[in-house]
């Protein structure tokens, strides 16, 4: 195929939404420079310029489903009313981020695989927004209010994400325990979590 320009605005984020749009209806394991620049219009060369492997795509990608996740998880935590303590507040909203990351695997799989997905190549950039940071920020104010012992504060954030993600896994296998539902599942989980931090 002889390299066409690219007369639709930049041609990285035509790729990338491409990207995606394949990651959402089949999974990043079907990811293929070659069939994402075919279904843009522009020649491999030309894609290549941007992702000098499909290893780069992959990580590229990756990293923009942590992003919305990281969005979810925000959108979550600023959901929260402002009634009640500050204390209360703050454990509010470490719940309703909790909450977010697992109904986020529930309702887009493939994202969240993709995600997580291993790969060699690593972003050139930090994650902007970053779920860790969602994360370890929201424990920081459960230390600053009382909800969490400040000697916890290390240890905390690597407790929580093990145990929303182990259950995010869970419920995306469809390995479910008879009698629960994916709520409780998760009601029973994240208030585990808040056991075990305070």
């Amino acid at each position: 195929m002889s390299e066409k320009p690219y007369h639709h605005g930049s041609l990285e984020h035509a790729l990338t939404e491409a990207a995606v749009a394949v990651v959402e209806e089949a999974g990043i394991g079907a990811l293929s420079l070659r069939d994402i620049a075919r279904t843009i219009g522009v020649s491999p060369s030309a894609a290549y310029r941007h992702f000098p492997s499909r290893d780069h795509l992959v990580a590229h990608v990756s990293q923009v489903a942590r992003e919305d996740l990281a969005r979810a998880l925000i959108l979550a935590r600023e959901g929260v009313p402002t009634k009640g303590s500050r204390m209360r507040r703050s454990v509010r909203q470490f719940e309703a981020i909790g909450r977010a990351y697992v109904t986020f695997a529930i309702d887009h799989p493939t994202q969240f695989e993709a995600a997580f997905f291993a790969c060699d190549v690593r972003p050139d950039r930090d994650d902007d927004p970053s779920a860790w940071a969602v994360l370890a920020d929201a424990i920081d104010l459960m230390a600053q209010t009382g909800a969490v012992p400040k000697a916890r504060r290390k240890d905390a954030p690597i407790i929580a994400w093990s145990g929303v993600h182990g259950l995010a896994k869970i419920l995306t296998a469809s390995i479910r325990p008879a009698g629960y539902t994916a709520d409780d599942e998760i009601d029973v989980v994240i208030a585990g979590i808040s056991r075990a931090l305070a």
